[in-house]
């Protein structure tokens, strides 16, 4: 198996509330070794490709115009005897190579992970960790019907049912805004008015997803705070070994606290998160509708102010919608696009596209009391 440096790979059966099958609980233990195995599939999660290469999942990492070329490399090594791929397809037919220590130590850890995690109103990962461990001793056959018997059942419970319709309709909202995103160029430059827990929130969010922004707000102390909190959400990447060093210099050189209107001129997009105020609202953002460019788009994070009425304060309306984030920003994955009566289909779409780039999922709702979220959970 050779992969591209950009590739992430995993089971996240786990996470549709079902458990990997066809193979896949049975195959991976005895690929990997239980620990690495358990952590990938109980969690759900993925890997990249240099870690995937450290713990066996891959064999070879290149690039991807060099693909093809290293498949037939490998396919050569086979057939010259340079590479003994019957020695290597062995253990995938027998059962796991654990001691009875080793075991207890793997399986009561994962439990403990599982318990921890998942909790009890989520069966698919224990489910799983336990397959894996009444299948360690069996060679393939029979470790596969054990994982058919566990993985029917699941498959048919509520919360599978619950979570792979999370999963479809999340499909669906992300190709909706793709769809609608497909003919605009998404922004370069971002600027954030008002800095603070949520302005840094999403000024870290935005350079992380390689959009660089300028960050301004009227006193030192709060974008100091705006700083602060770019800089410690980047700090707990490295701390978890996501990024090193000079990715995390690289990351907060591309965000630009200021106290003006220094760099303005050359932004794409603009969202204003300053105090939830209709009158100071207006007046920043007509203020910065003078200091951008005319195709400028400018957004409102407000979560109670009709989007509508702000559109007031400005020269350009067509260029204003909303843009809701959910607070911590670098968690909650929505975000409200707000169409106001004037919003233009370009400035929502550029919206969108920013939106996405951030790795966010972007719904469009009218401009109505609560948009949609508050209107959902308030009666």
């Amino acid at each position: 198996r050779l992969a591209t440096p950009d590739l992430r790979i995993g089971l996240p059966e786990t996470k549709l509330g079902i458990m990997p099958g066809f193979g896949g609980s049975v195959r991976m233990p005895r690929m990997l070794g239980a620990d690495s195995a358990l952590e990938i599939i109980a969690a759900g999660k993925d890997v990249g490709a240099d870690q995937a290469l450290k713990i066996g999942l891959v064999d070879g990492v290149v690039k991807a115009e060099k693909l093809v070329e290293g498949a037939k490399a490998v396919l050569r090594q086979a057939i010259n005897g340079d590479l003994d791929w019957k020695a290597k397809r062995q253990p995938k037919l027998e059962p796991l190579k654990l001691s009875k220590i080793e075991a207890t130590m793997s399986f009561t850890i994962a439990k403990g992970m599982v318990a921890q995690t998942a909790g009890k109103h989520y069966p698919a990962p224990i489910t799983a960790v336990k397959t894996i461990e009444a299948a360690a001793r069996f060679g393939r056959e029979e470790a596969l019907n054990l994982e058919n018997k566990s993985f029917v059942p699941l498959a048919h419970t509520n919360e599978a049912r619950a979570l792979v319709g999370i999963f479809l309709n999340d499909q669906y909202v992300k190709g909706k805004a793709k769809k609608l995103t497909k003919d605009v160029e998404t922004p370069k430059q971002a600027a954030v008015l008002g800095a603070g827990i949520m302005g840094g929130g999403i000024a870290y969010q935005s350079a992380w997803k390689g959009v660089p922004v300028v960050m301004k707000d009227i006193n030192d102390k709060s974008l100091t705070l705006g700083m602060t909190e770019a800089a410690k959400l980047l700090n707990k990447q490295l701390e978890r070994g996501k990024i090193d060093g000079l990715k995390l210099a690289g990351v907060i050189s591309t965000i630009h606290p200021t106290l003006d209107y220094a760099g303005f001129d050359r932004v794409d997009v603009v969202v204003e998160a300053v105090v939830e105020n209709p009158k100071v609202k207006k007046a920043v953002l007509a203020e910065t509708e003078q200091k951008v460019r005319p195709n400028t788009v400018l957004a409102s994070n407000t979560s109670t102010i009709p989007i509508s009425e702000l559109a007031n304060a400005l020269e350009r309306p067509e260029n204003f919608c909303g843009m809701h984030f959910f607070n911590p920003v670098h968690r909650m994955p929505l975000v409200e696009i707000i169409r106001g009566e004037k919003s233009s289909d370009e400035t929502i779409a550029k919206v969108v596209a920013w939106a996405s780039k951030m790795g966010k999922t972007p719904i469009v709702v009218n401009d109505c009391p609560g948009f949609f979220v508050n209107r959902v959970l308030f009666p």
